[in-house]
């Protein structure tokens, strides 16, 4: 009896000291944080100058290669380049452009519109300012006429009708050739990406009286023309009260 005492105490010892004790698992690494992405910085453009007229590059027939170049925008890893011709509204675009230039092919005569917009890894993007150039023609000595300025209505004010019934529109146009100019007045009660698809009247002086209902808000542009180029005022806006 004492012998099989014994011998269960021994098993019992030699079990529990074989035993192995429960680990507990380590924990996860902590999540390290992303770094940072930096804000973009200032966007300056540089060629063609804005309100100038653009000599032609290379030239093919009616078209005639520009080349555009701005400032690099610290931080920034990519461009956008947008390019519109200001009479039919017609835009081009390259996107992730990487250096701060871009040559495009435009046709000659006309007025353009162009801006970039700079990005980098993040969501944010910088645009710059919007330039204007006109784009040299055939090599005559014509040059374009400048857009017209509204005189009348004041843009964003509120005006009453005149004595006939009527708003009578006022604006300048100057052409460095003093050549003739004939407009084209459009007004609407809507703009949508500056597309205007209401009245358009015709006139050999920069004025023009309308009959119009009250109680609106009307957007209105001008085109100016020299004979040869066409030149499309900003788009104005009134409310008739």
């Amino acid at each position: 009896m004492r012998s099989f005492l014994y011998l269960f105490l021994v098993g019992i010892l030699i079990y529990g000291c074989s035993k192995t004790e429960a680990v507990e698992p380590a924990a996860p690494p902590a999540p390290v944080a992303p770094a940072p992405i930096p804000e973009i910085g200032e966007l300056n453009l540089e060629l063609p100058e804005n309100n100038k007229t653009c000599e032609t590059g290379t030239i093919s027939l009616d078209k005639a290669d520009v080349e555009f170049k701005w400032k690099a925008a610290p931080n920034a890893t990519k461009y956008e380049i947008q390019v519109t011709d200001v009479l039919d509204n017609k835009s081009i675009k390259f996107s992730d452009v990487t250096g701060t230039s871009k040559t495009i092919s435009l046709t000659r005569g006309k007025n353009y519109t162009w801006n970039i917009v700079a990005a980098n890894a993040g969501s944010k993007t910088v645009a710059s300012a919007q330039w204007k150039f006109y784009l040299s023609g055939d090599g005559k000595a014509n040059r374009a006429p400048t857009a017209a300025k509204a005189i009348y209505p004041v843009p964003g004010s509120t005006i009453i009708l005149n004595a006939a019934g009527a708003v009578k529109f006022e604006w300048l146009a100057e052409d460095a050739d003093k050549d003739v100019l004939s407009y084209s007045i459009r007004i609407d009660t809507m703009a949508s990406n500056q597309k205007l698809s209401g009245n358009s009247f015709d006139t050999k002086t920069p004025l023009h009286e309308i009959k119009l209902p009250v109680g609106k808000i009307y957007y209105w542009y001008v085109i100016a023309n020299d004979g040869s180029i066409s030149i499309k005022s900003d788009v104005f806006s009134f409310k008739l009260k």
